[in-house]
């Protein structure tokens, strides 16, 4: 477990392909954590989904479709 405690933003700030990056709200990171994933990555969309848990792949299931939807044909 501790490789994926360290910090990988070389890693993040690597990528290439677009990527969309979904936040729950609230959720497990502050403001600041969520805008420096945000800021640091190089051709990023974000979603926030209001009133999910950090479980939004579950409890938000409907607007995590439509927002990965959005996001494949844009």
């Amino acid at each position: 477990m501790n490789s994926v405690l360290r910090p990988r933003w070389a890693e993040w700030e690597n990528v290439t392909a677009p990527s969309l990056v979904v936040y729950a709200e609230p959720g497990m990171f502050t403001a600041q954590e969520a805008a420096e994933f945000i800021n640091r990555g190089r051709d990023v969309k974000r979603v926030d989904l209001a009133g999910a848990s950090p479980d939004g792949h579950l409890d938000s299931f409907d607007s995590r479709i439509i927002a990965l939807r959005t996001f494949l044909l844009a």
